[in-house]
């Protein structure tokens, strides 16, 4: 039981810290930092790293967590246990799905020069940015709801 309670919560204020970190320090801090496009090579190979870690803590979290509620169940836990289950799904489809179409659109662009790629790159990135701020607004959610209600 002590494990699984280490696990969880390591796992989720882990998770949580980094996208905080990267999201509201690491990325802006580079594109002031380098040019635009030094900055999005970075971003572009911090990404895979960002969402990898993603997975494990967050599949880490949701299992943990089950695994410490599932006898006793209550609204808090089943709400806790829809944002950490959202925010896997979210994580999944930004590092399986959109962040490497996006860079491939922005490749394409950089390699033909052509602004409709570069046109839908940003799109995509809208996307990116939106599905990762929804998925911090949950861990932060996820966070406080554990700290504030649930004992296990």
């Amino acid at each position: 039981m002590l494990f699984l309670k280490s696990l969880y919560l390591y796992s989720l204020t882990l998770w949580v810290g980094s996208m905080f970190f990267f999201t509201a320090i690491g990325a802006p801090a580079a594109f002031k930092i380098f040019k635009k496009e030094e900055a999005g090579k970075y971003t572009g190979s911090v990404f895979p790293k960002y969402f990898g870690i993603g997975y494990i803590l967050g599949l880490a979290a949701l299992v943990s967590f089950y695994l410490l509620t599932r006898d006793a169940l209550n609204v808090f836990s089943w709400l806790n246990l829809a944002f950490l289950l959202l925010m896997n799904i979210f994580n999944f489809i930004n590092g399986l799905i959109i962040t490497p179409k996006a860079g491939l659109l922005k490749v394409s662009f950089y390699q033909t020069g052509d602004k409709s790629y570069y046109d839908r790159f940003l799109k995509l990135h809208g996307v990116s940015m939106a599905l990762n701020g929804l998925t911090l607004i949950l861990g932060l959610f996820s966070v406080g709801l554990t700290s504030l209600y649930l004992t296990f």
